[in-house]
């Protein structure tokens, strides 16, 4: 971890991310093959990962940098942006900037001052260069646009809860995770558990909706008692069913989706909480307009907010449709406050 010098009396003194030159390796993969095979495709170069909290977004960017690694000789630069950390302010660009251009070798006294010129340094050093630039959890354009480099051997690979279509517009592709399917889900809690323990939970985790943390939580539970056999872990699988419409057995899933919930407006936010109380197979704006009490005008851009953040899903033009854990939330979105 570096961190900046004294930048002079009266100067604001940023604090820099943690920029190892390559992302941790990351653990046994499991599944995503349809998901590696689109990015094993990629000749652009940048690329956008998004999708709900908790679908694993992190996990395969860090994977996939991983594969790619050979493809870039002069090293990655693996930057966390904070979007939404539950302990820490995000990263401001500036702040970002000044700690990639220390870690690739200016020194820190050398470096100009304002968002503007550190871009343009930035970019004048990656000219000539091949770097993957992992940026993690942005929280919006803004703070991503000025870390693009311009340097056309690079690649930047950014994931984010957010749609964040003016990048996306601008040329950056987009790859949006869904939930993986059940094979892949219930091999990723056989990895963690084995088959024989994992046979007894598959049942809870079909009713996670597939969503990777929340099968990692379940995993972790079990694993906690290896000494168990099968058997015994039926006592914790009736504790999970009972908890089903609930997230009190998935406080991790709660505090990631909490986080999201709290960047929403005000409006957004009721609407959330309204989810629960629809009971068709898709949402639509007149719905959203009935329950809300609100004209169709006043909800679209409400529907639009909470899509962009991934806690519904635009399924067709004016269909949306939420993750079960989503309204689980959306029915106590309060009984964890985010931190």
């Amino acid at each position: 971890t570096r961190r900046p010098a004294g930048t002079g009396a009266g100067r604001e003194r940023p604090t820099a991310p943690s920029l190892p030159h390559t992302p941790p390796i990351p653990p046994l993969y499991v599944g995503r093959e349809a998901d590696l095979a689109s990015l094993r495709t990629v000749t652009d170069t940048a690329v956008l990962l998004t999708g709900m909290p908790g679908v694993g977004k992190t996990a395969l960017a860090v994977h996939w940098a991983h594969e790619i690694a050979d493809r870039f000789p002069d090293g990655q630069l693996h930057v966390r942006l904070r979007g939404f950390d539950p302990h820490c302010e995000p990263l401001t660009s500036a702040a970002a900037l000044r700690g990639m251009l220390t870690a690739l070798g200016l020194p820190e006294h050398r470096l100009p001052n304002g968002t503007d010129a550190l871009a343009g340094l930035y970019r004048s050093t990656l000219s000539g260069r091949r770097l993957l630039v992992l940026l993690d959890d942005a929280l919006d354009t803004e703070q991503v646009r000025p870390l693009l480099p311009a340097a056309p051997g690079c690649l930047t690979l950014i994931t984010s809860r957010r749609g964040l279509s003016g990048l996306v517009t601008a040329g950056v592709r987009p790859l949006r995770l869904d939930p993986p399917s059940a094979t892949d889900t219930l091999a990723l809690l056989a990895h963690r558990v084995g088959e024989q323990r994992a046979a007894v939970l598959d049942e809870f985790v079909a009713h996670c909706g597939r969503l990777p943390q929340a099968v990692v939580e379940v995993a972790d539970r079990a694993a906690a008692h290896p000494d168990y056999p099968p058997p015994a872990l039926t006592a914790l699988a009736a504790e999970l069913r009972c908890a089903q419409g609930t997230l009190d057995a998935l406080p991790g899933v709660r505090a990631a989706l909490a986080r999201s919930y709290a960047r929403l407006s005000a409006e957004a936010a009721r609407l959330l909480r309204l989810l629960p109380r629809h009971s068709g197979p898709a949402l639509t704006a007149e719905d959203a307009s009935a329950r809300a009490h609100l004209p169709v005008r006043t909800v679209r851009p409400l529907l639009d907010e909470l899509a962009d953040l991934h806690l519904i899903t635009e399924t067709a033009p004016g269909h949306y449709t939420a993750h079960d854990l989503v309204r689980a939330f959306a029915r106590r979105p309060d009984a964890t406050q985010p931190h």
